[in-house]
């Protein structure tokens, strides 16, 4: 038998990622944000940087291949614009 720790109790460690709806972000969040990267769920992220530049990016698998896509800044596309824009790209993906 392999040396794998089977036992039901044992959480993976870290922030947990990818799809979490009880966890999206919130208007007042995505402005006061700090540096690093928020997952909204379904793959779309905030990208904070540390000059404190705010960009939606969405994270894809696309023919075999992860793929981070731009749908551009929180200055120009609000939570619900890209909401929306990721949920239409994930049905072409």
């Amino acid at each position: 038998m392999d040396n794998v720790n089977r036992s039901p109790t044992k959480r993976p460690r870290g922030k947990p990622r990818g799809r979490h709806p009880h966890k999206r972000l919130s208007a007042p969040f995505v402005r006061s944000a700090p540096p690093g990267r928020h997952c909204d769920g379904n793959g779309l992220y905030l990208y904070v940087q540390k000059t404190g530049t705010r960009s939606w990016i969405q994270r894809l698998v696309i023919r075999g291949r992860k793929r981070e896509l731009g749908l551009g800044s929180v200055e120009l596309v609000s939570l619900a614009e890209a909401r929306e824009a990721a949920l239409a790209n994930r049905k072409l993906a």
